[in-house]
């Protein structure tokens, strides 16, 4: 995987099921191509697949089926796409956004239980913000045993999200040190 050197943070703009999100063409308007991609099924279910800077294809987020009240099950398929792709592109892109972050909630009963258990807002911006100023794997690893410490009952969205966040400045740490050591 190619580090990308100036990870962006794109704002969420889009508005659906009672929550925020960027979407693939808030992703576009922020000046980013969205790479080609691909559904892949595997034994382990479907996932995207999206070709790289180098004409490779890359695994990227798998589909899961949300469970949806009122949806048929090609809404359902529909809607894992949608998020797969969106998740696939930020990943492949670097991209960390701001989204509001409640894509299980579809209706005011599960958007309540969802606020309930997620009482304590994730702060992609300052989480990042921090990140960038780590200069070493052990003060990455440190700060992710806060941020765990903080946020205790993360969504899966979430976890991803500072999952792929905290190993592609794992990775820019260990590609600095590399490039340092040969010059």
């Amino acid at each position: 995987m190619q580090v990308k050197e100036d990870s962006q943070i794109i704002k969420a703009a889009s508005k659906g099921y009672n929550y925020n999100y960027a979407s693939l063409a808030d992703i576009a308007k922020a000046g980013k191509t969205i790479p080609k991609m691909r559904i892949k099924p595997t034994d382990n279910g479907d996932y995207i697949e999206y070709l790289d800077s180098d004409g490779e294809w890359q695994i990227g987020a798998k589909i899961v089926i949300p469970d949806m009240a009122n949806s048929n099950d090609a809404q359902k398929y529909g809607a894992a796409v949608t998020y797969a792709r969106r998740v696939t592109a930020q990943l492949a892109l670097s991209l960390v956004c701001s989204d509001d972050d409640k894509v299980e909630t579809h209706s005011e009963d599960d958007a309540k239980a969802n606020e309930k258990r997620n009482s304590t807002r994730m702060n992609f911006d300052n989480i990042k913000e921090r990140l960038d100023k780590l200069n070493t794997i052990s003060e990455v690893n440190a700060f992710a045993k806060e941020v765990s410490a903080i946020y205790q009952n993360p969504t899966d969205k979430q976890r991803y999200t500072i999952k792929t966040m905290f190993d592609i400045r794992r990775e820019e740490i260990t590609v600095s040190r590399s490039t340092h050591a040969r010059d």
